[in-house]
């Protein structure tokens, strides 16, 4: 999927031009990063959050190729709330094994959140996994049958049906290994394909851009002999009628620009149609088969639930994790589990890469267990561990001839966003000059650098945005960058380091921050940070400020209690001399197949005030039927001494000592703070594959704040109410699209607002898509007779003008109307944006 470097200099180059002359980077404030991992039975695609966050429920759409996740975010100590109700996309270059291709994650602040994944094709059977950590969510996707590249002799009379001029046809070049779209899918009628490519080097099915195929289609590859060279070839099939290859043409060029439609010979189409029966296994490729535990006596209900617990662990992919649990179990005297675990043993550390470990404990279960089904699976799986080792010898040998060891490439890969917005106002109160207040063009630029070697893993991030303002009067233009940083990893010293602009979750820092991490990992289970740096308010703060600064250090400590992680920290944040913060702190995290919890507490030792107490909790009742509920108590804002500022004519604690001495600093500073507590309870329900229906209660509350230091008291807010259903539909009009159906009631201390809004995903075709969304809302004062309506549209649409290059457009309004008890007035706001995002 990646290229080495020398392959992306001239990428390069362009980025280190846009670098220099836009100041401009990608923003990334809820998601932090996408990573992917190709299995030999699936691949897995994880997405790594900033923020914790707990999966709710999941919906497909009939053509299989999106996946709309409702996720809720949990607002930690320093999170950017106001951030959690906007959209963010990632874009990702997708290959034809994990087809991922873009990500899109759309906040609410009440409800439930949605996480949307988009692949360039449709894809088969699926599993979403919810991160132990609540930091992360994995699509793992199952790995089709591979058909076999087929051997042709191809006369030099040969000629496509279809060519691009100026190119030979028969010689163009990609990449891939066959697969196939859907399982025991009918051949249709035909003979015609469309050739993507074709090269001499062999197809690397983990390379090739995804290919939008329909349900009856199958991506293969040839190898054809053209002129004494044999070529390699990319192929789908296949087609009636020239007319239907023809047409499919049209947009596969997208993906594959130099793509042309061929008929396929009768040896061909018969070597595909056997080639794509039921395939042997290949030695050293046994597939993962777990064992059945044999019936245990009731007194064995702890060993039960822990080799269950291994088993979706197995089948989640968390190899390092059932190592260790495996290891418990199989310490326990008197284990009737001993058999089942020993195998899985030895599977785990073979799927993990620790060969000789497998080894050791595959014959370690042969002197036991020689006899039987199961001694001669795991026979055979040791049979293939070893003919997988003897390859690596082989390359060894060569690099000891060679005078210096092979270079590993760097990985770099991207995104950069560019669009116009423009806002204007249609108001009688307005005039024609100052009718446009927003005018203005978004750079946003993400670039990864990646480099594994055998004992280190080094990443680069950059990424922010700028912003240029093109109306003479308006707030001007702002640069941001929200994050640079390098990251270094060493497996053998087991040593690691960050520094730069970043964010380190569990830590009891507040937001991101310019500093370093350093730690070190004393086995699996068990590793310890510390940290210093300078705090980072806003994004938009492109300096290193000199009034603030905090140190600390956490302990990781994972499979404490079976299941349970644990992460303890304490740190000190101080400004212009003061104690800002001090705090200790820890999470917990539990997760099951049923259940899961993830606690979290933030105690400043310095005020000796609790800061943050939050549970959240998810119950999946029954497979369409999954309850969760949360509490969240905090001050607000989080108590730091820079509170004290707050309706104080000056912003800094460094002017404020002036006017105050210390510890009346301190206290205006607790005066300043609320606290708040919130309680939310809700569900979601699967009325079928393509109903959903969901719903949640939330209550909230906030203290109030005396008066003090020149600032007046502030009211306690009483109960607040906020009330939230939602009906997701696919096929609501179009196979292939998704409806969304909202419903929300807030009954808060100054009003009460009603808001219904209605919105889809509709495909015109897989370049074409369009959102449209409607809203209405009505507010009601309650300590006046005020009311305002609001009716709002917006339709956005995208094209993929190629594989890696999306155009962009929106365009929507706004009608108020607002009445009191001596006015009525309405007004009407709209806008439109045009953009584009290039994938690199």
């Amino acid at each position: 999927m990646r290229k080495p470097l020398y392959k992306n200099i001239n990428k390069v180059l362009v980025v280190i031009l846009l670098l220099v002359c836009a100041s401009a980077y990608g923003q990334r404030r809820i998601i932090d990063h996408v990573e992917t991992k190709i299995g030999s039975e699936t691949n897995t695609a994880t997405i790594f959050f900033n923020v914790p966050i707990r999966y709710v429920s999941h919906l497909e759409n009939a053509r299989n190729n999106e996946i709309e996740i409702r996720v809720k975010p949990v607002i930690t100590p320093g999170s950017e709330e106001e951030f959690l109700g906007e959209e963010e996309v990632i874009t990702w270059r997708g290959t034809a094994e994990i087809p991922l291709e873009r990500i899109v994650f759309q906040g609410e602040l009440l409800g439930t959140s949605t996480l949307l994944l988009s692949f360039g094709t449709a894809i088969g059977p699926y599993r979403i996994n919810d991160g132990g950590d609540q930091f992360s969510l994995s699509i793992q996707l199952e790995k089709g049958k591979v058909v076999e590249n087929i051997e042709l002799k191809q006369t030099d009379q040969e000629v496509p049906v279809s060519t691009t001029p100026a190119i030979d046809q028969k010689e163009q070049v990609t990449t891939a290994i066959g697969s196939k779209a859907t399982e025991d899918v009918k051949i249709p009628e035909g003979n015609y394909v469309v050739n993507l490519l074709s090269q001499q080097r062999p197809i690397d099915f983990s390379k090739i851009a995804p290919v939008p195929l329909s349900a009856d289609q199958r991506l293969y590859s040839t190898e054809a002999v053209v002129k004494g060279a044999k070529w390699n070839r990319l192929r789908v099939g296949f087609f009636k009628t020239q007319q239907d290859a023809i047409k499919a043409l049209t947009e596969l060029r997208h993906f594959y620009p130099q793509a042309w439609v061929d008929l396929a010979s009768p040896e061909e189409k018969g070597s595909f149609l056997f080639e794509s029966g039921e395939k042997k296994d290949t030695p050293g490729e046994v597939p993962i088969m777990l064992p059945k535990g044999e019936e245990v006596a009731p007194g064995d209900s702890r060993l039960t639930s822990m080799m269950d617990n291994v088993r979706r662990v197995m089948t989640a992919g968390d190899y390092p994790k059932a190592i260790r649990m495996l290891t418990a179990v199989l310490e326990t005297e008197k284990n009737p589990y001993e058999k089942e675990a020993l195998e899985l043993l030895g599977l785990a550390r073979e799927r993990n890469g620790q060969y000789a470990h497998a080894n050791a404990e595959y014959n370690k279960y042969l002197e036991r267990y020689p006899e039987g089904e199961d001694a001669d699976r795991v026979r055979q799986r040791l049979a293939g561990l070893l003919t997988a080792s003897q390859k690596p010898k082989e390359k060894l040998r060569s690099v000891k001839q060679e005078t210096r060891p092979a270079e590993t490439p760097w990985d770099i890969y991207g995104s950069l966003y560019q669009a116009y917005r423009e806002d204007r106002i249609d108001s009688e109160f307005v005039d024609d000059e100052d009718s446009v207040t927003r005018s203005q063009i978004d750079t946003n630029l993400d670039i990864t650098a990646r480099r594994r070697t055998e004992d280190y893993d080094i990443r680069v991030q950059l990424s922010g945005g700028y912003e240029y303002d093109m109306l003479s009067d308006g707030p001007g233009s702002d640069e941001s960058l929200s994050a640079a940083y390098i990251d270094v990893e060493n497996s053998k010293t087991n040593i690691s380091t960050r520094f730069g602009r970043q964010r380190f979750r569990s830590s009891g820092i507040l937001n991101r921050f310019d500093g370093g991490v350093l730690g070190y990992r004393f086995n699996d289970d068990t590793k310890v940070n510390v940290y210093a740096g300078v705090p980072v308010e806003r994004s938009s703060d492109t300096f290193i400020r000199d009034d603030k600064y905090f140190y600390g250090l956490n302990a990781e400590l994972n499979s404490l209690f079976d299941d349970i992680d644990i992460t303890l920290f304490a740190m000190e944040q101080r400004s212009d001399g003061l104690v800002d913060r001090r705090a200790v702190g820890a999470e917990a995290r539990y997760f099951d197949d049923k259940r899961s919890i993830f606690g979290l507490i933030d105690y400043d030792i310095f005020y000796n005030e609790l800061n943050t107490i939050l549970v959240q909790s998810n119950w999946t009742v029954t497979d369409n039927i999954r309850l969760y509920a949360n509490y969240d108590y905090r001050t607000n804002p989080i108590l730091t001494t820079n509170n004290a500022l707050q309706g104080q004519s000056v912003f800094s604690i460094e002017a404020l000592k002036d006017l105050y001495t210390s510890e009346q600093i301190y206290d205006l500073a607790q005066d300043r703070t609320a606290t708040s507590n919130v309680f939310s309870f809700g569900g979601t329900m699967s009325l079928s594959d393509e109903l959903q229906l969901s719903g949640d209660l939330t209550l909230s509350n906030v203290s109030h704040t005396p008066a003090s230091g020149g600032v007046e008291a502030t009211e306690e807010t009483g109960n607040e109410l906020f009330y939230t259903a939602q009906v997701i539909k696919n096929n609501l009009i179009k196979k292939g699209d998704i409806g969304i159906l909202s419903l929300r009631y807030a009954d808060t201390m100054s009003s009460d607002t009603v808001t219904l809004s209605a919105n889809s995903r509709y495909p015109i075709t897989n370049l074409w898509r369009i959102k449209p969304k409607l809203t209405a809302s009505y507010r009601d004062n309650k300590n006046n007779d005020d009311t305002r309506l609001q009716l709002g549209g917006l339709l956005q649409g995208e094209y993929r003008f190629r594989n890696d290059f999306i155009i962009e457009m929106e365009i929507g309004a706004n009608w108020y109307d607002e009445s009191s008890s001596t006015s009525e007035e309405d007004f009407l706001d709209y806008f439109l944006g045009l953009g584009y995002r290039w994938t690199f």
